[in-house]
């Protein structure tokens, strides 16, 4: 309904304006957008409107970016707005900000300006083939190339973006494996309608209807206008709760709780217009969830305090449960239970929640207890129980990882029964699903890949079926059919009978794992998979209906989000390859070791949250730790992904460096952190002011470590003595790197022994927040023009400049927050914040400030802050659009 009165809408006004409305416009492919193009050019832009407006036109800019169309003219549009817009109180805590009636004109200029200038470049996406083309050499046959691994984030302890490894020649895919976001949103069924999260910059709930997919309404927000404003955007990315007559959300994102990403948000649910907010803490948004429970009475919640941009920065997993009354926000109770990662159950008034430490507790709701509340009862299972317990009659079932499914008398704690599978996955972190419960029999899958039935009274085992990977969504059931997910993106249909297994069907209906737990009605089954779509399969198997749960439309076999994820960048993972292996993490909690001829996988970790970082190699052990989950940084055999040792480093966003034995760690919580490499005991530790985000690099002598307090330091390696401090070199996506004597540091050289400045390239104002990379008298820097959306840049580039003198040689379109790199036979290459491309270059440029572009490929999407590995004729990097590409 909503998009036939954008579409209705647009034809009376473009009527009214033009003699023949289908010569001069092109749609966008976003009904909403469409309509405001003509709005903008008939109705001026005020004090009302503007946000909508400029909110709009930057979602305007990334959809034209990703189509890959350059958008050279748009950057001072873009730089006019961030003067006015950028320092919104809402950075600092504040209230938004207030704009005079002169600053208001001056929106209103820009705005029309901006529309004017993306109105060209929406008429070149209509025409423009794409820019990627191949070149005439072929592929380089990996078994004619010598071992020389890709051991660390660009590529060496130095991370300098240069191993001798050969990249690749031709610029065709090799093949690309599906990665996806930590997506648990479970669909949720009311009669006729489903209610489906979005985690869009504008779209946070779809309304949709069960038998055709068609929308009743959307949720739609307008933000504040913020020159980082991914990062400002709240993101739904949890679960709804449906009451009588609203339904609950809650928010995640970054910024912590001084920042707008941290409320409950109450929607009418006959209109999904928002109605008000619950304040509730915020959750960040890697850690991929955001947990509560609500009835007509109350919200329940857990929280922990993750403010990583304070001073000192707090870094800290969800610990207290908190319930408040949802009419007046009151707190209630709150509860500490220690470190969860599974959502709590309100049920009949009645609290239950799992824990870290293998607790699950249950407590009255209704009692208002602050001092020193304690549970009523309290049951202790023999591991972790990371997932959401299922509430049935009197009984309380869950599982915990342990290998165990436990059954409880939910009014007691007492233990009714308990089952142990014989083949437990000790590389999981939730090993059991939620279970389902139907004709008396309990239904739970495992990480093992065997989804279980079970008696519910006595807890024997009546089925037990080995699907074709791990089963991290809850399954349902109707009958006698059963019905579950793997992370292969298969739905399997089953049927007992008489102690029989039948399978009724095996779809494989998604390229990307499923993490969701299932929802049913009817012969519906509805399915929400990790790259953003919905599948409503009939109890046959038969598709019914599809729905993208980011705003989008599909060109050319891709999908362009005409939305955007909210939060922050999500697919940062920089890829690490040894021994025919890729190693690299994902923003779905797991680091994968994957074929690097074929990416066929050879196993799987799955860690408590995102992770950014990269796998780091060293002595056949892989190094890696997450952020916005538990606190523990992993040691794990790169062979088998057996887990060695793990250590306690709080949150980690950037990559560890490992040499001589000794592995650098960076820590959000402001540590700079040494470890043993074969105990993971900690040598050393040293504190600075803010957190410590990216990755240290580490000569014969020294470790660098960079801070969002702006300080580059240098470490003796094996005291952690300090020897010197820079500032004005602080680190964030652009991390330092150093070779033969010197650090070369986002567009600075700094003498590595002494801390003094050499030289620092400036070109205007542009930001330069990217890892440089050198090679053969040559240091590679990019910066970015334009904020955009904070996260999608306008216009990135990389500029060739000689390592002695600072001199520029020659710039070429690209990166942006990707680093280049540098292949054994000289090649340079990069992907694109700005676009969908990865480029091979020539270094030595054409002598008059250019530089040869010998192949260009297309992904689906921009990179964010993966860099590339290059290894045996190969580049492999993570793409937004879900994959990650192995290019020949």
């Amino acid at each position: 309904m909503q998009k036939a009165i954008y579409f209705l809408l647009f034809f009376i006004i473009y009527f009214q304006a033009h003699a023949n409305p289908f010569d001069q416009f092109i749609s966008s492919g976003d009904a909403e957008l469409d309509s405001l193009r003509l709005e903008v050019i008939h109705q001026p832009t005020d004090r009302e409107n503007f946000k909508f407006r400029a909110i709009k036109m930057k979602l305007w800019a990334a959809m034209l970016q990703q189509q890959g169309v350059p958008l050279p003219e748009y950057v001072a549009v873009d730089n006019a707005l961030n003067k006015v817009t950028r320092w919104n109180n809402l950075r600092f805590g504040g209230e938004p900000q207030q704009f005079s009636a002169s600053q208001v004109v001056e929106l209103s200029d820009i705005i029309g300006r901006g529309y004017q200038v993306l109105e060209k470049y929406q008429k070149q996406a209509s025409t423009q083939p794409s820019l990627a083309f191949t070149s005439a050499q072929q592929p380089i046959d990996a078994a004619t190339q010598k071992e020389i691994p890709w051991t660390s984030y660009k590529g060496n302890k130095n991370l300098s973006g240069y191993t001798g490894a050969m990249g690749p020649t031709k610029g065709e895919m090799a093949w690309k494996f599906p990665v996806g976001l930590a997506w648990e949103v479970q669909p949720q069924i009311e009669g006729d309608r489903v209610y489906l999260s979005s985690p869009g910059v504008r779209t946070n709930m779809f309304c949709v209807d069960l038998k055709t997919g068609k929308e009743h309404w959307k949720t739609q927000q307008i933000i504040e206008i913020m020159g980082d404003q991914l990062y400002h955007a709240p993101n739904n990315q949890s679960t709804p709760v449906v009451l009588k007559d609203k339904v609950l959300f809650r928010e995640l994102g970054a910024r912590g709780n001084s920042g707008p990403t941290k409320e409950i948000v109450v929607v009418d649910k006959n209109t999904g217009k928002i109605k008000r907010e619950i304040l509730a803490g915020h959750v960040d948004y890697r850690a991929g969830n955001a947990p509560f429970d609500a009835d007509e009475d109350m919200v329940v919640y857990t929280f922990g305090i993750q403010d990583i941009h304070d001073t000192p920065p707090k870094t800290q997993a969800a610990n207290r449960v908190i319930g408040k009354n949802i009419k007046t926000g009151k707190v209630m109770w709150d509860y500490m239970v220690g470190y969860t990662f599974a959502e709590p159950v309100l049920h009949q008034k009645r609290v239950y929640i799992g824990t870290q430490e293998g607790y699950m507790y249950s407590w009255d709701a209704t009692k208002r207890q602050f001092y020193r509340p304690k549970p009523q009862w309290q049951f202790r299972a023999g591991g972790a129980i990371n997932k959401q317990p299922l509430v049935l009659n009197d009984r309380l079932i869950f599982g915990a990882n342990d290998g165990k499914v436990y059954c409880l008398n939910n009014m007691t704690g007492e233990l009714i029964w308990s089952f142990e599978v014989k083949d437990k996955e000790a590389h999981a972190f939730s090993h059991f699903t939620t279970a389902f419960v139907a004709n008396d029999k309990v239904f739970i899958g495992g990480a093992n890949g065997r989804l279980y039935g079970l008696d519910l009274e006595s807890g024997k085992e009546i089925m037990d079926f080995k699907a074709d990977d791990w089963i991290k969504s809850a399954p349902v059931a109707k009958g006698n059919q059963v019905f579950f997910a793997t992370l292969k993106g298969t739905l399997y249909g089953l049927e007992i009978k008489k102690g029989k297994v039948k399978t009724l069907f095996e779809k494989h209906i998604a390229h990307h794992p499923i993490l969701a737990d299932l929802a049913i009605k009817d012969d519906i089954i509805l399915v929400n998979d990790t790259d953003l779509y919905a599948h409503a399969i009939s109890t046959k198997g038969k598709t019914i209906w599809k729905k993208s749960l980011i705003e989008s439309f599909e060109k050319d076999g891709n999908r362009i989000l005409t939305d955007q994820i909210a939060g922050g960048a999500y697919y940062q993972s920089k890829p690490t390859a040894s021994n025919n292996t890729i190693y690299f993490g994902t923003p779905m909690r797991f680091v994968y070791a994957v074929d690097s001829e074929t990416g066929k996988e050879k196993w799987k970790f799955e860690l408590g949250a995102s992770i950014s970082g990269a796998p780091t190699i060293y002595k056949g052990k892989i190094y890696v730790g997450q952020q916005g989950g538990e606190d523990e940084f992993y040691c794990l055999d790169a062979k088998t992904g057996d887990l060695i040792w793990s250590q306690k480093v709080d949150w980690v966003w950037g990559s560890a460096t490992v040499s001589d034995g000794m592995v650098y760690v960076p820590g959000i919580d402001g540590y700079a952190w040494a470890l043993d490499a074969e105990t993971g005991h900690i040598v050393w530790r040293q504190p600075f002011s803010k957190s410590v985000c990216s990755e240290p690099a580490v000569d014969d002598e020294r470790v660098y470590f960079g801070c969002w307090d702006d300080y580059l330091k240098a470490f003796d390696k094996k005291t952690g003595e300090i020897i010197w401090q820079f500032n004005g070199a602080g680190t964030d996506s652009g991390v330092a790197i150093v070779k033969d004597g010197k650090i070369f540091v986002k567009n600075k050289c700094i003498d590595a022994k002494t801390g003094e400045l050499l030289w620092e390239f400036k070109d205007g104002n542009n930001i330069f927040n990217i890892t440089p990379a050198v090679h053969d008298g040559k240091v590679y820097m990019s910066c970015w023009h334009g904020l955009g959306l904070g996260g999608v840049c306008v216009e990135a580039v990389v500029y060739c400049i000689d390592i002695d003198s600072g001199n520029l040689l020659w710039t070429q379109n690209g990166a942006g927050l990707s680093s280049p790199v540098i292949g054994g036979e000289g090649d340079v290459y990069f992907p694109s914040i700005a676009d969908p491309y990865f480029y091979c270059v020539e270094a030595n440029g054409n002598g008059d400030g250019t530089t040869k572009v010998k192949w260009m490929y297309q992904m689906g999407n921009k990179v964010e802050e993966s860099t590339p590995a290059l290894y045996k004729g190969k580049a492999y990097i993570m793409s937004s659009d879900g994959y990650i590409h192995a290019i020949q």
